[in-house]
């Protein structure tokens, strides 16, 4: 009980830039969630130094530590879906983890290359040198 009232402060601030996210998309009429936009308000507010981390660190840590309490209502919603829990949810979860899988791989394989390509013009520097 008595993380729950120190943190509360910390969530209150989170639950403010979520909001100003959210008045700045909709009076900007930007097709970007409001709270994207409040998540970015914050990081740039602590990468300036603004805010500190310690101001929302506890706040944050409660929160994803209650976070399978926010994914109840998307487990709630498949089963307006039944559909999803046959045949054709297979299929579409074989496509999204497919998909998946292939940006995973192809990000992996143009970081190595890029690696590799980074190692040949150092090498070729020093040589060089």
């Amino acid at each position: 009980m008595k993380s729950w009232l120190s943190a509360l402060p910390q969530i209150l601030l989170l639950s403010a830039f979520a909001w100003v996210g959210k008045w700045l998309s909709a009076a900007l009429q930007l097709h970007i969630p409001g709270s994207l936009i409040g998540m970015g308000l914050l990081f740039l507010c602590l990468q300036l130094g603004w805010i500190r981390l310690n101001w929302v660190e506890a706040g944050t840590t409660l929160l994803f530590s209650q976070m399978i309490l926010f994914f109840v209502p998307a487990i709630a919603g498949i089963m307006q879906y039944p559909w999803l829990l046959g045949i054709k949810g297979l299929l579409v979860l074989i496509v999204v983890v497919s998909g998946a899988a292939l940006a995973m791989i192809s990000t992996g394989a143009v970081a190595e290359g890029l690696f590799r390509l980074s190692e040949v013009k150092r090498r070729d520097s020093v040589e060089n040198s």
